[in-house]
């Protein structure tokens, strides 16, 4: 007696179309943290190191707070480069006996007038990384917690079928959903991902599609082609359509902003209809619980 897989298999060649002329949304959590310069995000992994802390993204105390999750108590914070702007005195630039030409001074709120400002930077102790954090039980916006799906379908066992490992995040940017490295078939996931399930799923596509790539896939990164994006997320978008998870509304945008309004680019993403509909069978039917979801044929 055969057994069938209990996930519905819907007319997916229209959901392809669907993704590209209904409505989609750019998730806000792209831009949820502070997009850190690099040389402060050099500064913040070494410390981090040196402390033997694990290198996950970082935010402020208010901000983590704002996140539903809290400071652990005896944790230190890290410091990095801030810029200020310091005011020279009326009339001469700040740190020398030159005269300023009149005609440079700028006035202030009380009518006097001061010199040229210009930019400086100091050292702050004010970040934390997540693994210094904790969900806080008595936070007014509570902490995002990953999605169940409706059926039994298993990540560890699906990524086990599928030969691809997950690894520790280790960014301090936060807004990175998540990444692959599809050559040794591994993927790392935020910690703070607001749709793990939708990321764990764009990033396993990348995996199975685009294996012969020698960079990273990084979500959000101007290095990627948008066809390669584009085929990822429609994974990604199949698979929570299959099993009823949240997220479509910010697949279609994702697809829609990386193909933009170039005819040439959704004539060929069209083409990939193939390629998207078994990597996302593939990755179903992977981590599919067939004890528990069979129905017999």
């Amino acid at each position: 007696m055969e057994l069938k897989a209990a996930f519905p298999r819907p007319d997916w060649l229209k959901m392809i179309e669907s993704i590209l002329t209904e409505p989609g949304r750019l998730g806000d959590y792209y831009h949820a943290f502070h997009n850190y310069s690099l040389g402060n995000q050099a500064l913040a992994v070494e410390q981090l190191l040196m402390r033997d802390i694990e290198v996950s993204p970082i935010s402020s105390f208010q901000s983590w707070k704002l996140k539903g999750r809290r400071v652990k108590k005896g944790e230190k914070a890290i410091g990095l480069w801030m810029p200020f702007t310091p005011r020279a005195k009326p009339g001469e630039v700040k740190g020398s006996d030159r005269k300023v030409d009149p005609s440079q001074l700028t006035p202030t709120v009380d009518g006097e007038k001061r010199g040229p400002s210009r930019m400086a930077f100091m050292m702050k102790n004010n970040w934390f990384a997540f693994s210094q954090t904790e969900v806080d039980p008595h936070a007014e916006t509570p902490a995002v917690e990953p999605m169940k799906a409706e059926m039994s379908w298993d990540a560890q066992a699906a990524m086990q079928k599928l030969g691809i490992t997950e690894v520790p995040f280790a960014m301090v940017g936060g807004n990175t959903q998540g990444w692959a490295l599809p050559t040794a078939k591994q993927i790392a996931l935020n910690p703070m991902a607001q749709l793990p399930h939708k990321t764990r799923f764009h990033e396993l596509a990348h995996c199975l599609l685009h294996g012969d790539e020698t960079v990273e896939m990084v979500d959000g990164s101007d290095l990627k082609k948008s066809i390669k994006e584009a085929e990822a997320e429609s994974v990604a978008f199949l698979c929570c359509s299959a099993l009823n998870l949240p997220g479509l509304a910010e697949a279609r945008g994702y697809v829609q902003s990386w193909l933009g309004h170039s005819t040439t680019d959704r004539e060929a993403y069209k083409k990939s209809a193939g390629r998207i509909f078994s990597t996302a069978d593939k990755i179903l039917k992977a981590g599919l619980n067939v004890n528990a979801e069979v129905a017999h044929g």
